[in-house]
């Protein structure tokens, strides 16, 4: 577990950390974070493994890594319903997450 624990944190603390002037935020469900996201164009992470050989997922507005499996298809399905990160945000509160931001 402590494995996986610093596996996912390399591959989070760039988005993170190189956030810059844009807005990062955690995503929580009943207190345990599952998603982080900035405010940018960029990479969006699965907590999976990827295919050998895929190529980076992209999003138009904005940078997210997941962070629990289990709510990846819920997240990605609010996303694709979203115009941007503002209306992401409120769609993601009304659906019973909690956005705080970093």
């Amino acid at each position: 577990m402590r494995t996986l624990f610093m596996l996912l944190s390399m591959l989070v603390a760039p988005v993170v950390a190189g956030a810059g002037d844009a807005a990062a935020y955690v995503v929580l469900k009943a207190e345990r974070p599952v998603l982080r996201i900035v405010d940018r164009p960029g990479r969006l992470t699965s907590s999976a493994m990827p295919a050998p050989g895929a190529k980076p997922v992209r999003h138009s507005f904005l940078t997210a890594s997941a962070l629990a499996p289990g709510e990846e298809h819920e997240l990605r399905r609010i996303l694709d319903a979203s115009s941007d990160t503002a209306d992401f945000v409120a769609k993601l509160r009304d659906a019973g997450y909690q956005v705080r931001r970093e």
